[in-house]
C-alpha cells in the first residue's frame, strides 16, 4: 500500500520542466506499474474478434492527448472503446485501458474533447461540445446483440454484434441538475433561468430538432447571455 502511493504521488507531481518524451515514458511507466500492483490486467486485444461491429469510436490507436488535473499532459496511442466506456492506450504493441479517471482533466482524441463525467448515468466518457456558464456533452452508445442459434426453418445461426444506438446529449448549467435532452421542451427546462430568451432564440432561428448543431447554437446562445 506504501509503494502504490508513493507511485500516486509521483504521477501527480511529475516535473513540468521535464523533456516531453521523458514525461510520456516516465508516466507511463509508472501508471503501468501502478495498474499492475492494483491487479488490472492488460486489455485482450482480441476480445472482439468474433463479434460482428465494432465497439469503438476509432478501431485503430490514434495519436491523443492525455490532460491530467495537475496541468501536466501526455501525448499517447489512444481509442475509445464505447460499449466498455474505457480509454485504452497503447505501450509496446499491448493495449492497456486508462483508470483512475478521477484524475482526469481533459481527453483529446481525434479533435474531439473527452471528459469523463461521474454523476451521470453510472459515470462514463462524454464529448464536450460546448462549455461556460452552461455545458453541452454528447455520449456515445453501443449495444452488444448476443449471438443466436439456428432457426427452425433457415436453419442458420446469427452471430453476436456490436450495434451503434442513437447519441444521447445532454446539457447542465452550474448548480442545476444535468438534463438528459429527449426534445425541445427539455433543452428550455435545461436553461429555466433564461427560459423567454431562449424561446425566442429557438423562435427566431427556426429550431425545430434537437440536432447536434441546433444544440450547440442554443447553448453557444445561452453562454453569451
Amino acid at each position: 500500500m506504501k509503494t502504490c502511493k508513493v507511485i500516486i504521488i509521483s504521477i501527480l507531481t511529475m516535473s513540468s520542466q521535464m523533456m516531453f518524451g521523458q514525461q510520456i515514458d516516465g508516466f507511463l511507466d509508472a501508471y503501468h506499474f501502478y495498474k499492475s500492483s492494483q491487479d488490472q490486467p492488460s486489455k485482450n486485444p482480441y476480445e472482439y474478434q468474433a463479434i460482428e461491429g465494432s465497439p469503438y469510436l476509432n478501431s485503430e490507436f490514434i495519436d491523443g492527448v492525455i490532460y491530467l488535473k495537475d496541468t501536466t499532459s501526455y501525448k499517447l496511442p489512444l481509442r475509445y472503446d464505447i460499449y466498455a466506456n474505457e480509454m485504452e492506450y497503447q505501450l509496446k504493441g499491448v493495449n492497456y485501458v486508462v483508470g483512475n479517471p478521477q484524475f482526469l482533466k481533459k481527453i483529446l482524441l481525434g479533435g474531439s474533447i473527452f471528459i469523463y463525467l461521474p454523476f451521470i448515468q453510472k459515470g462514463g466518457y462524454f464529448e464536450l461540445l460546448e462549455s461556460g456558464k452552461c455545458f453541452l456533452v454528447q455520449k456515445r452508445s453501443v449495444m452488444f446483440k448476443p449471438a443466436e442459434g439456428p432457426k427452425p426453418i433457415e436453419g442458420t445461426t446469427t452471430p453476436a454484434k456490436f450495434i451503434r444506438e442513437p447519441d444521447i446529449f445532454y446539457i447542465g448549467v452550474k448548480d442545476s441538475k444535468t438534463i438528459e435532452i429527449a426534445n425541445m421542451k427539455s433543452v428550455i427546462n435545461a436553461l429555466q433561468d433564461q427560459k423567454l430568451k431562449i424561446e425566442s432564440f429557438i423562435k427566431t432561428e427556426k429550431i425545430k430538432k434537437t440536432t447536434k448543431g441546433n444544440l450547440i447554437k442554443i447553448t453557444e446562445y445561452y453562454n453569451s447571455l
